[in-house]
C-alpha cells in the first residue's frame, strides 16, 4: 500500500444497525480492539471514519481514535427538501468525511453525475472531506467500459471544482459488480490486486488531465470492493492504494480489527 500519504479506513455502515444502543456496543468494542493493539501512534499513520446511519450521528460517543463521516447529503445548505441532510448539519454534528456518489445511491436513488457534482462543490465549501465514489458495473465490465465509465463519473463530477479543494479529496473506486449485495451480505467475489493497480494508475492520470501533477498526488485513492478479513492480504500490498472503503465487514470486531490492524502494519 502506498506510504506517501496517511492511510484512510472508511466503515460504511450503511442502513445498520437496527438500534443505537447496537451502533454504541459497535463503537465501543472498535475502540476497545483498536487499543488492544498497544499502538501508540495510530492516529499518526491511520485516519478512521466511522459512517453510521446520520440517527446516530451527535449520539454516538467521540474518541480520538476515529472521525464521524456521513453516507449521504444534500448540497443545499437549508430548505424544503424533506428528509434530507445538510453538509452543514453534518458538520455541525461532528462529521469530518461523506460518502458522495456511491453506487447505491447512484442505482437505487437515481443520483446523477450532476447531482454528484452539486454535492462535491458543497463539501468544499465546508470542513467536511468528501469521498467520491467511482465505479463501473457487471455489464460496463463484461462489454470493457471500466475505463469510460471512470472518466465519465470523474470528469462531470469535477467540475467546476478548484485546484485549492483537490487535497481535501478522497476517491473510493468501488466496482460496482464486486460489492455487497442489497441483503448487506458481503460479496465474495473481488477485483484481482492487478486490476486495482491498474483502475488507480487510470484515476491518477485522468486527475492529471484536469490538474496539475503535484496536486493530484495529494488525492488519496481507496478501494471498496467487499473488502473483509478473507481477502485484505491480496489487496494491502497493492502500490497507490491509500485505504479502504470497508461495508459490512465493518459491523464487527471480528472483522473489522484485522483490517485495522493490516493497514496500520503497512502504513
Amino acid at each position: 500500500m502506498a506510504p506517501i500519504k496517511k492511510s484512510l479506513l472508511v466503515a460504511n455502515w450503511k442502513m445498520n444497525p437496527l438500534t443505537l444502543k447496537e451502533a454504541e456496543r459497535i463503537v465501543r468494542s472498535l475502540e476497545h480492539g483498536i487499543k488492544s493493539l498497544g499502538k501508540k501512534d495510530f492516529i499518526s499513520k491511520i485516519d478512521l471514519a466511522l459512517c453510521p446511519p446520520s440517527l446516530y450521528l451527535g449520539k454516538l460517543e467521540n474518541s480520538p481514535l476515529f472521525r464521524w463521516g456521513i453516507q449521504n447529503v444534500h448540497w443545499e445548505t437549508r430548505g424544503p427538501f424533506t428528509g434530507e441532510v445538510s453538509l452543514k448539519m453534518a458538520e455541525d454534528a461532528g462529521c469530518r468525511y461523506a460518502i458522495i456518489g456511491h453506487s447505491e445511491r447512484r442505482r437505487l436513488f437515481g443520483e446523477t453525475d450532476a447531482v454528484i457534482n452539486l454535492k462535491l462543490r458543497a463539501a468544499f465549501a465546508t470542513a467536511v472531506s468528501p469521498i467520491l465514489c467511482v465505479g463501473e458495473n457487471k455489464e460496463e465490465r463484461k462489454k470493457d467500459q471500466t475505463s469510460v465509465v471512470i472518466r465519465k463519473q470523474l470528469a462531470q463530477a469535477l467540475q467546476k471544482v478548484s485546484v485549492l479543494s483537490l487535497p481535501k479529496l478522497t476517491i473510493a473506486y468501488e466496482p460496482v459488480w464486486a460489492i455487497s449485495d442489497m441483503s448487506g451480505i458481503t460479496s465474495t467475489r473481488a477485483d484481482s490486486p492487478d486490476d486495482i493497480m491498474g483502475i488507480s494508475i487510470l484515476i491518477k492520470k485522468i486527475l492529471t488531465e484536469f490538474y496539475h501533477s503535484d496536486v493530484t498526488e495529494k488525492v488519496r485513492i481507496i478501494y471498496g470492493g467487499s473488502v473483509n478479513q478473507k481477502n485484505i492480504d491480496q489487496f494491502i500490498e497493492v502500490k497507490m492504494v491509500d485505504g479502504f472503503l470497508v461495508g459490512g465487514a465493518s459491523l464487527t470486531v471480528f472483522d473489522f480489527l484485522p483490517i485495522i490492524r493490516k493497514v496500520y502494519e503497512r502504513s
